[in-house]
């Protein structure tokens, strides 16, 4: 059985990049359908944790700035990065950043008096996406569909026709569209497709990812709690961040030039030395990902009717929120 569909616009993904750009849009009278391999609201991986100010100005134009600025952290956790020799020891110094409450009257620091209605905004993606979704679903005239998977397509003078596949009962599907953008992510098969080559600096550093969930750990800290903590030791260098504000937490271990085996670092021994814990600490692994950091430009974002926006485009270690802003940034500009 094969099944027909069409749209004006084609979205293959449906992470941030694709959701804000379907829902840009849409609101401009487009007729927009998104395909995405995923169940409706599965969870998408624990990665972005910065919504930069542009953004959020994005969102606010959109309607959706204010949910998204009350999820995430708790409304009063602190905003702070900290640098300490481990997460539960001495802090070296600390950055202050308005925890989410008093983040449109906060003036006294270096990260307030930002000239523009809508701050940047501390939360991860967990948060952040289901929020995003739940608002594209309403937005006339956009269509989500979950668990489909695009694997072809091809252009004529008029538009685009995309192949995939409904994941769940294995029927093909056909898609007849104007315009096809890939928002598929680092493996984007758009991007492959449309022949464009990633170029630039292959591996930047590696990283062990560590979701978990440690509720003694905020009882731990000798110091008030931050968003970041920087662990800085000659043992073991690494970054936690708070995922909940309570007892889930993302722990990235930094490893060493000549560390090019993942499996060669004993993970609980980095993780014990980056929080500063003893072997009787108690954590419990949520998720973890060994990913290699980095810094990639596709030669080419188009194909005639074919586009590509996001990490499809371009791959960034993930500091400052380069990676999820520039894709929105690359959807608002497409």
């Amino acid at each position: 059985m094969s099944e027909e569909l069409k749209a004006q616009v084609l979205i293959v993904g449906a992470g941030p990049v694709g959701l804000t750009l379907a829902m840009d849009l849409a609101q401009r009278g487009v007729e927009v359908l998104v395909a995405e391999i995923r169940h409706r609201g599965e969870p998408p991986n624990v990665k972005c944790n910065h919504v930069s100010a542009r953004s959020m100005e994005i969102f606010r134009r959109l309607g959706v700035a204010a949910a998204l600025r009350d999820s995430g952290l708790p409304a009063d956790y602190p905003n702070d990065v900290a640098y300490r020799t481990t997460t539960t020891g001495a802090e070296l110094s600390r950055i202050p950043i308005p925890a989410r409450r008093d983040r449109y009257t906060a003036t006294g620091g270096p990260d307030t008096w930002w000239p523009t209605p809508e701050p940047p905004h501390r939360i991860n993606q967990i948060y952040l996406e289901p929020v995003l979704f739940a608002h594209a679903e309403a937005t006339p005239g956009l269509r989500i569909r979950n668990r489909t998977r695009i694997d072809d397509f091809t252009q004529d003078d008029e538009g685009v026709w995309a192949h995939g596949v409904d994941l769940d009962d294995g029927h093909a599907l056909c898609i007849r569209c104007d315009y096809l953008i890939g928002c598929d992510g680092g493996r984007s098969m758009v991007r492959k497709k449309i022949g464009a080559q990633l170029q630039g600096t292959d591996v930047v550093g590696r990283v062990q990812s560590t979701y978990f969930r440690a509720p003694a750990l905020l009882g731990l800290l000798k110091h008030a709690p931050a968003w970041a903590t920087f662990a800085l030791n000659p043992r073991r260098c690494g970054n936690v961040y708070a995922i909940d504000g309570r007892e889930t937490w993302l722990l990235h271990n930094y490893l060493q030039a000549d560390e090019t085996d993942f499996e060669a670092v004993d993970r609980d021994w980095a993780i014990r030395e980056i929080l500063g814990v003893d072997a009787d600490f108690k954590y419990e692994i949520i998720s973890k990902e060994d990913w290699i950091g980095r810094r990639l430009v596709a030669d080419r974002f188009r194909d005639r009717r074919v586009f590509i926006c996001g990490d499809a485009s371009h791959l960034w270690i993930p500091m400052a929120g380069y990676g999820m802003n520039a894709g929105i940034a690359d959807a608002m500009n497409l």
